[in-house]
């Protein structure tokens, strides 16, 4: 079910009526307007809509708004409603305010504050929505709609978790910050959210890494131009009501996260070259492999940004904490691989998950990807070779090596005889000639060391 982002005014005045709503379009693009000229209408309009929020005024012909107010707050508990008039009675507020209203406006207060009230409210029954949206799912322990995760392979529970959380804050009007290690599955997690929320929408993509703030202005804003051909239509008019998944936010430049906290405070941005705002309709999707926290505080990433973006949270675990995974994941890559390269999949080792349960993956996803492609390459068909992920193992064992206590062997081996004289020359060496010290140091007896070296002369 989405979160309702609907409105419903509710006034005798058709005149009022319409002025407010033009008004709210245009402070609260976010949000879908209805309106109620006859108060005996309303409770039916709640029953057939999911409204969020109501605006309710109090002189009405046959129903009060102080009676609908009751009504409403009984029946549809989880709507909140505002009460817009013109009775400017303190009386009257304090008794609406504790019959349940939000808040209470006089219709000659500023409209800007009464905007900026609408957001809040509507923000307090997505919060509350999602809480308990969530909590249902949890306990359900099952997912609404699986299918958009059929991009993702795992049997993991922390993982699992992950998907019902998304599952239930994909409709959030806030932002999702996505946060993991490089080759975690950010994008496919970013896929799956598009998907749930709106599949029949754009998605669009953005890597932020090494972007410029004339381009990031470019790429998203676009670009208004008297000029024939000068026009440019940016990310943000081109994904309408999908998503838009900024990748790697971390690189953006400070200037330009200014701008972003702009467009998700105000719902709105400016195209390069027009003074005219235009709404923000889509939702918005963030991604990194760094600690934002830390940035903020060495003043690298503006710490409003971060607040706004971490709304809603997921992280996703490094694959050496997947190790349930890496058999599937194995031959999910060997099915890949083999009808790239138009062969027949070799059989995966029985015990070759168990071989790898102690490798840390630093490259992840893409690294076990990458073993799996090289290794069907290097396979004769019925079994797949262990060679690239061996070389892999040994590699990271060497590079985790203190260098000074490895020994450089060069291309042709030397003998076992070679080999021992030369640690004897060594020891000697170390030792002045002190036999009794370089038999210690070798961990043999001395009189043992003695005959090596009288054999050797």
């Amino acid at each position: 079910m989405k979160l309702a982002r609907n409105i419903l005014l509710v006034d005798d005045e058709a005149s009022w009526l319409r002025t407010l709503s033009v008004t709210l379009n245009r402070l609260v693009p976010e949000a879908v307007i209805d309106t109620c000229v006859d108060s005996r209408q309303v409770m039916s309009r709640l029953e057939g809509t999911d409204y969020a929020l109501v605006l309710l005024d109090l002189t009405m012909p046959f129903h009060s708004g102080e009676d609908l107010l009751e009504q409403i707050r009984l029946e549809y508990p989880n709507t909140r409603v505002i009460i817009v008039t013109g009775v400017n009675e303190v009386e009257t507020a304090v008794r609406c305010i504790k019959h349940g209203a939000y808040n209470y406006f006089i219709k000659t207060d500023d409209v800007a504050e009464l905007a900026l009230t609408v957001r809040r409210a509507l923000e307090v029954v997505g919060l509350e929505r999602n809480y308990h949206k969530i909590k249902e799912s949890f306990l359900s322990k099952t997912l609404t709609q699986p299918s958009a995760f059929n991009n993702i392979l795992t049997c993991e529970p922390a993982l699992l978790d992950q998907f019902r959380y998304l599952e239930a804050v994909a409709f959030s009007p806030e932002p999702i910050l996505i946060y993991g290690e490089s080759g975690t599955g950010k994008d496919e997690f970013a896929k799956s959210c598009h998907q749930l929320c709106c599949p029949d929408a754009p998605f669009i993509n953005i890597n932020l890494a090494g972007i410029s703030e004339s381009a990031f202005e470019l790429q998203v804003f676009g670009r208004l131009s008297q000029e024939p051909g000068q026009s440019q239509a940016g990310a943000l008019h081109q994904v309408g009501k999908g998503l838009l998944y900024l990748n790697e936010i971390a690189d953006l430049p400070l200037s330009c996260q200014a701008k972003l906290v702009d467009i998700l405070q105000q719902k709105q941005y400016y195209p390069m070259g027009s003074d005219r705002p235009y709404p923000v309709n889509c939702r918005i999707i963030a991604s990194t492999q760094q600690d934002l926290l830390a940035l903020s505080q060495e003043g690298k990433f503006r710490r409003d940004l971060l607040y706004r973006l971490r709304a809603h949270k997921i992280h996703l675990p490094p694959l050496r904490q997947r190790k349930l995974d890496i058999s599937m994941l194995i031959n999910h890559f060997i099915a890949q691989a083999a009808e790239e390269m138009n062969s027949t999949p070799p059989h995966q080792p029985s015990d070759l998950a168990t071989q790898l349960q102690d490798y840390d993956f630093p490259g992840n996803l893409h690294e076990l990807k990458g073993m799996v492609f090289d290794a069907v390459s290097r396979s004769d068909g019925v079994q797949l070779t262990i060679s690239p992920f061996m070389e892999a193992i040994n590699a990271l064992k060497s590079s985790n090596s203190p260098k000074g206590n490895r020994i450089i062997f060069p291309q042709t081996l030397p003998t076992l005889a070679d080999m021992s004289q030369a640690l004897i020359d060594e020891a000697m060496s170390r030792t002045a000639n002190n036999q009794t010290a370089a038999a210690q140091m070798l961990g043999i007896s001395q009189s043992a060391l003695s005959r090596r070296i009288t054999k050797k002369e």
